[in-house]
């Protein structure tokens, strides 16, 4: 088996976690041979944490003059994605980019220009899209089990909510928008069911149940240092959690009720595509599951689709019966319930590993992957300047 040579650049939370999944004893095919982060504690930690078998750089351009690095995994902060990625590209690197692809419209050009030229795979992290259930939701779609979708729905549920408003990070100046940090997941499914590119948006969104409910004077206030400790719903106590790569991590306890939170709660969206379509998409960060729901209504039926990452999975497409098939019934329901698969988000983090591995070796550029990165940042960089202004925005289509 042909093993691919990977560096890391970030080493937060999700650069450790790929660095675990992409050694050679998660995955035969890839190996970590470099990290790079600015930080040198990180890098101390992570000598530590994994062993001394890869080298450790703070400057990326170092990183990228090793040969046997092929593989660069963008991993760093949402708003220090660009750079490395178009440096690694020109580089003649393949890169797999963590989502968002960047915070505007602009960069994502120029990082979809920088990839066309350059000679390796560009992939994005939407491991999503390797899901069991969102993949059968787009065979059955393809097949033409609903007809032609021509309404679509979208409930993102995050029901630990809560932590992206306890991350010291939890503003605008730094995450831009949760559509774009946290919904472009989603937002990408979407228009991955669609089959067209998001041509107008039009949002409304507030902060109405974070931020600003205690009127604290300052944004220092920790859970641990809190009077109302552990009678908050949204309580973190300091020390050590494991989070979803079997890591322990210091876990954050800035207050979610801080007046310095600007971030929106909850989105509401309305989507024109090019095609036609329209959808309307709701994102709410104060209930109480956490799932992914799509509903798609199409010519001939209206199907919908269930996702959490324990992996209860369903799909039901339910359809109306012509006048010769009513029997019992005016209407014809179907139910399946796809099984996860082991890892991360569904299985989706070990099935997305094992696209890009496939890609590299057989050098099999993916055709929408260009697409699927830029409308997901277009469509939410837009529907945030909606949400600001009051007004419809036009999402720019990509030449």
């Amino acid at each position: 088996m042909k093993v691919v040579g990977v560096g890391i650049v970030g080493m937060g939370g999700r650069g450790r976690g790929f660095l675990r999944s992409y050694r050679q004893e998660s995955f035969a095919g890839f190996d970590v041979r470099a990290v790079c982060d600015r930080d040198e504690e990180r890098l101390t930690a992570c000598g530590k944490m994994y062993g001394g078998d890869f080298a450790r750089y703070a400057d990326l351009n170092e990183m990228l003059a090793r040969e046997e690095v092929e593989l660069v995994i963008v991993a760093t902060n949402d708003p220090d994605h660009v750079e490395p990625v178009i440096t690694a590209l020109r580089a003649g690197k393949h890169v797999l980019v963590e989502k968002p692809l960047c915070q505007n419209v602009a960069d994502a050009v120029r990082i979809v220009e920088a990839a066309r030229k350059a000679p390796g795979i560009f992939m994005m992290g939407f491991e999503l899209r390797c899901v069991p259930v969102f993949r059968q939701m787009k065979a059955f779609i393809d097949q033409g089990k609903i007809g032609t979708v021509k309404v679509a729905h979208v409930f993102d549920n995050v029901g630990r909510g809560g932590c992206f408003f306890h991350n010291p990070h939890r503003q605008k100046q730094f995450y831009k928008s949760l559509l774009l940090q946290k919904a472009s997941h989603s937002l990408d499914l979407l228009n991955w069911f669609v089959g067209s590119r998001p041509s107008r948006v039009y949002g409304v969104g507030g902060l109405d149940y974070f931020g600003g409910g205690t009127g604290e004077p300052t944004e220092d206030l920790h859970c641990a240092e809190c009077e109302k400790g552990k009678r908050c719903p949204f309580f973190s106590a300091k020390g050590g959690k494991t989070n979803e790569y079997g890591e322990v991590v210091q876990a954050k306890d800035y207050c979610v009720w801080d007046r310095h939170n600007d971030l929106c709660d909850n989105s509401e969206l309305c989507i024109t595509y090019a095609n036609g379509v329209k959808a309307t998409f709701h994102e709410l960060y104060f209930t109480p599951e956490y799932s992914r729901e799509f509903w798609l209504v199409g010519t001939e039926g209206k199907m919908y689709g269930y996702f959490d990452n324990p992996g209860r999975f369903q799909i039901r497409i339910t359809r109306q019966l012509a006048a010769a098939e009513r029997e019992h019934s005016l209407r014809q329901v179907e139910e399946y319930w796809p099984k996860a698969m082991p890892g991360g988000h569904g299985g989706g983090d070990p099935a997305l590993r094992a696209e890009v591995y496939r890609r590299i070796v057989e050098n099999d550029p993916a055709r929408d992957v260009l697409e699927s990165a830029y409308y997901s940042t277009a469509l939410a960089v837009c529907a945030e300047e909606s949400i600001e202004s009051g007004l419809p925005v036009d999402v720019p289509p990509l030449q």
